[in-house]
């Protein structure tokens, strides 16, 4: 991913999520809410500015965090809930992690910049504990039955932008042993995004 482009939005990002109406960190919270302790090590990968971590660390999670852009953990830090923020990029293997380190890995609003999501579910299902829970959103092509490319590319602005069908993603967690628990559709402005919440075995 470009660091950089997400570095220049980063001090207002927090403000831009908030006009623009999106609650998905908090629908992706309510989801797997019933599977977290206090107590519980959570990675962050693609942490930001700390929206999806933040709701965890209220309920008493230590939050990890990494992200390629500086901007955006600086803007996290700043809110002083993790334990500890990694400079990493999540394409980049291996994740500077140590195996079954983490109860749970969240990734939120994240995949949706990536179009080969193979190295972020094989390093997902390293660094979780047996029975540990991903959770993650992709976004949906708009033709699925037209189009059968794992992901649809597409440029908004100065982003490269990734729909992915939930036959690719499906296929991925059979491939590094996780098990779907639940999953949610969820439109964010006119784009529909899948809310994925899986088990490793």
């Amino acid at each position: 991913m470009n660091a950089a482009l997400h570095d220049a939005y980063a001090a207002d990002y927090d403000q831009q999520v908030q006009s623009y109406g999106c609650h998905v960190a908090d629908v992706l919270f309510g989801l797997c809410y019933e599977y977290v302790q206090p107590g519980q090590r959570l990675l962050d990968a693609g942490i930001g500015s700390g929206l999806s971590a933040q709701l965890f660390a209220k309920a008493g999670l230590e939050i990890h965090g990494m992200d390629s852009s500086p901007a955006m953990l600086a803007e996290c830090r700043a809110k002083g809930f993790a334990a500890d923020l990694t400079l990493h990029d999540l394409q980049q293997a291996p994740w500077p992690y140590p195996t079954s380190g983490f109860a749970h890995v969240v990734c939120c609003g994240v995949l949706h910049f990536m179009g080969d999501l193979e190295t972020t579910f094989r390093e997902a299902a390293r660094v979780l504990a047996p029975r540990g829970v991903f959770v993650f959103t992709t976004q949906l092509p708009a033709a699925l039955t037209t189009d059968r490319r794992p992901y649809q590319p597409r440029v908004m602005g100065d982003f490269n932008i990734f729909a992915h069908t939930p036959a690719y993603v499906e296929a991925l967690l059979v491939q590094h042993a996780f098990a779907p628990l639940k999953g949610q559709k969820c439109f964010v402005g006119d784009d529909l995004f899948v809310l994925w919440v899986v088990s490793r075995q």
